[in-house]
């Protein structure tokens, strides 16, 4: 009974993962006609960040509402270019595009930082 019940066990854990891995609407092949190299933060946030953070998919904070991201870490671009760049929660690391280079995926955030508060100078909530 014992076994029975673990290969069950493991056999509904499996599928759950097939089918988690199987629904992922993450790409993380690089676009060919996408630029990685010298890619703006606005372009790297339409092409990877606006889908989820843009409606507040699978709990983003959305661009623009402060509320959603008064509730973030104070230390803000530090924690948040490390979440964009490891992954967070339901976030995939690097929006999903592994190809990005730090220093997009960190203007990216900078660019979804100013849209959000645009009266805070570049940089000017890391101190």
């Amino acid at each position: 009974m014992i076994t029975f019940c673990r290969a069950t066990a493991t056999a509904t854990a499996l599928a759950l993962l097939v089918g988690c891995a199987a629904s992922s609407s993450v790409d993380d092949t690089p676009a060919a006609d996408v630029a990685t190299t010298d890619m703006s933060g606005a372009d790297a946030y339409m092409a990877q960040c606006a889908g989820c953070h843009e409606t507040g998919l699978q709990g983003a904070p959305v661009v623009g509402d402060k509320a959603y991201w008064e509730s973030r870490s104070k230390l803000w671009q530090s924690v948040l270019v490390d979440h964009a760049k490891t992954g967070y929660l339901e976030m995939p690391a690097r929006g999903g595009r592994q190809d990005l280079s730090d220093a997009t995926i960190e203007a990216a955030v900078e660019y979804m930082l100013s849209l959000t508060y645009p009266d805070i100078p570049p940089g000017g909530g890391s101190e």
